[in-house]
C-alpha cells in the first residue's frame, strides 16, 4: 500500500522520520478516534517510518508498506482475540457438559471467553513489544513527491 504524507520530524539516530498522513477515506469518518466529531487535527495521523532516502522536514513523500505484513498484523490484532473469545465460550459449554454441570452456563461461558481473550491480548502485547522496532513491519519512505503545482505527473495525483 502506498500513501502520501509530509515529513514533520526526522530522527537521524534511528534512521526514521515521523510522517503526517491524511486518514484513508475508509476510516476517516468511522468515529472511533474523533473522525465524526473531531477537529481537523483528528483527520491526520502520525506514523514513524524508515527514512532510507534522508527526506527532510516539510517534504512530501511516498510511504510504502508491505501489504502482507499489514494483513497479518490486522489478523493478529482483530481476529485472534475474537477467535479466543468464541473458542473460550464454546470450550466452556463443552467442558461443563462433560463435567455434568447443570443449570444455565451462559454467564460462566462468557466469563471464560473474556478471560481467554484477555490472556491473548497480554500475549499480543508481548509480541508487539518484540516486533515494534523490527524494520520488516515498518513502512518505508520510497520517494519524494512533487508538489501539485509543479508540472509533471506525481504519485500524489494518482492516489
Amino acid at each position: 500500500m502506498e500513501r502520501v504524507g509530509t515529513v514533520i520530524e526526522v530522527k537521524p539516530e534511528r534512521a526514521t522520520a515521523v510522517v503526517k498522513m491524511r486518514r484513508h477515506l475508509a476510516c476517516e469518518r468511522c468515529g472511533r478516534c474523533g473522525g465524526i466529531l473531531g477537529g481537523p487535527d483528528q483527520l491526520d495521523h502520525r506514523v514513524e517510518v524508515l527514512n532510507p532516502i534522508n527526506a527532510r522536514v516539510g517534504q512530501a513523500v511516498l510511504v510504502s508498506s508491505n501489504d502482507r505484513k499489514m494483513i497479518f498484523v490486522s489478523f493478529m490484532l482483530y481476529l485472534v482475540p475474537l477467535a479466543a473469545l468464541v473458542g473460550g465460550i464454546f470450550s466452556w459449554f463443552y467442558l461443563s457438559s462433560r463435567l455434568g454441570f447443570s443449570g444455565k452456563q451462559d454467564l460462566p461461558g462468557v466469563a471464560v471467553g473474556l478471560v481467554l481473550m484477555g490472556l491473548v491480548y497480554l500475549g499480543l502485547r508481548g509480541w508487539d513489544n518484540r516486533i515494534k522496532d523490527n524494520p520488516a513491519y515498518k513502512p518505508v519512505i520510497t520517494a519524494l513527491v512533487k508538489e501539485k503545482g509543479e508540472p509533471g505527473e506525481s504519485p500524489a495525483d494518482l492516489l
